[in-house]
């Protein structure tokens, strides 16, 4: 697996095929796989949580989850040449537990979103054993959260607390958790619950989905800057580590 440093956070060259033919070898021999979304926010605002950046680079698969990633690294002559979106990996992941009847736990999103999200999972993977879901919004503590995701055990579990709550809450209590696969999936619940709904395929093929989400969701205007604001610090900061060597 190679792995570049973008803005000094790492970035693994993975597909999403990568990715599933890794999970038999973390899951069959009772191993922590951790999947992390590396995204243009995550990089620029990495500076003030030093505590996610030391999580991220102990994470065992650091996915380029934005085409801004994947064009820095074709401007630097890495070799990123896909994104790989947390959403779709997340539904990658749902087609391999479901086909191998494994089970999982979800936390995150508002209590109505995480219902029907549950609810869609149930209908459209019936092989699937839903362990358990705590909504973000819970009063539990979060020892208490930790002790009912490990009294279920589950295969996977989804954390869906956005940025940077979901990093830092892994950061936290991964090691506690007897859990094998993870994945921080943001705002995933959402589509998956049907309450929002996913960019035209005419935005995903042209890596516009930030942009339509941007547009539809007032209080996401601001990241319409985000990405020139990350290609111009990253591509500097690139040009920097450089004129150290």
């Amino acid at each position: 697996m190679i792995t570049e440093q973008i803005m000094g956070i790492p970035v693994d060259n993975l597909t999403y095929e990568n990715i599933l033919e890794d999970i038999p070898k973390y899951a069959d021999k009772n191993k922590k796989m951790s999947i992390i979304s590396i995204n243009p926010q995550i990089c620029v605002e990495s500076k003030h949580f030093p505590d996610i950046v030391k999580f991220i680079d102990s994470s065992t698969h650091r996915i380029p989850d934005g085409i801004g990633i994947v064009l820095v690294s074709k401007l630097t002559g890495g070799h990123i040449a896909k994104r790989v979106a947390g959403f779709d990996l997340m539904i990658k992941l749902l087609h391999y537990a479901n086909e191998n009847k494994k089970s999982v736990f979800f936390y995150g999103a508002k209590p109505e979103i995480l219902n029907d999200a549950v609810k869609n999972v149930i209908s459209t993977y019936p092989n699937i054993e839903i362990s358990g879901a705590v909504d973000g919004y819970t009063e539990m503590q979060e020892e208490a959260i930790v002790a009912e995701i490990n009294m279920h055990k589950p295969d996977f579990l989804f954390v869906a607390l956005g940025f940077p709550k979901q990093e830092q809450w892994l950061a936290r209590n991964l090691s506690k958790l007897d859990v094998s696969i993870f994945q921080d999936v943001g705002g995933s619940f959402d589509v998956l619950s049907g309450h929002v709904k996913r960019a035209p395929q005419i935005f995903i093929n042209l890596h516009l989905e930030w942009l339509f989400r941007s547009i539809s969701n007032p209080k996401r205007m601001s990241r319409i800057f985000q990405l020139p604001i990350f290609l111009v610090k990253s591509l500097y900061w690139n040009v920097k580590q450089k004129s150290l060597l």
